[in-house]
């Protein structure tokens, strides 16, 4: 079952391969004129102006099939699917306090965020590519879960410390990172096998959902699936 799709437009840089084909065109009709059609009678000049506009709209074609892929390829990639886990309140397992580290080195414990009604929990690894991946989504998704009432978002890296992934945030970064050093959470508490994880924990903290991969989170479908924990 599908979820959705997340909701940021796709990258501009698809367009750009329609738009190139018509300047390409263009390009080679205008080199046509100054230099081989001077040369040519009439009737070729016919002849070679329909090959060209032929090759000219099959070129077009072709960069709008790329575009079209790509549009397919970035959705299929990003879209939110189901959860790999889910569970009702009386089977979820609690997730009992812990303590880490941030990025100034400061004590963290779960239990600060009693206030949080539904809190999701990403945890990523220093040497994992496709957390990578989804950073610039997450940090979209913790601003507009700071605008939400009840809801936030923290992330766990099994890191070292911030200078480990400072390459990761090469403008800085206001995700609420905690650093699991010798994963004993990321591992032993939330028993995560593969990078990235996340996961949603309700009020009590118990796992609601977890969810394996990458994803775009950013997107209404995702924020609405988190608040219907509230």
């Amino acid at each position: 079952m599908v979820l959705g799709v997340g909701d940021a437009p796709l990258p501009e840089f698809r367009l750009a391969f329609v738009a190139g084909g018509i300047i390409q065109v263009s390009m080679m009709l205008e080199k046509i004129e100054k230099t081989v059609a001077p040369k040519l009678s009439g009737k070729q000049l016919v002849l070679l102006f329909g090959v060209v506009s032929a090759f000219g709209v099959l070129l077009v074609q072709y960069f709008a099939k790329v575009n079209e892929g790509l549009a397919h390829y970035q959705a299929a990639e990003f879209q939110i699917v189901a959860p790999d886990y889910e569970a009702d309140s009386t089977n979820a397992k609690t997730v009992a306090d812990f303590m880490l580290v941030d990025s100034q080195n400061r004590n963290v414990k779960l239990s600060q965020f009693s206030s949080v009604d539904v809190l999701v929990v990403n945890i990523w690894s220093a040497g994992c590519p496709v957390c990578r991946q989804e950073i610039p989504s997450l940090t979209e998704l913790d601003r507009r879960l700071s605008g939400e009432e009840g809801v936030a978002l923290i992330t766990i890296a099994v890191a070292e410390s911030f200078e480990e992934v400072a390459s990761y945030f090469p403008r800085g970064t206001n995700l609420r990172i905690l650093f699991d050093k010798e994963d004993k959470i990321a591992g032993g508490v939330f028993e995560t096998e593969k990078y990235p994880e996340t996961f949603i924990l309700d009020k009590k903290r118990r796992i609601r959902a977890r969810f394996d991969g990458p994803r775009n989170w950013h997107g209404d479908t995702f924020i609405n699936y988190v608040k219907s924990f509230l």
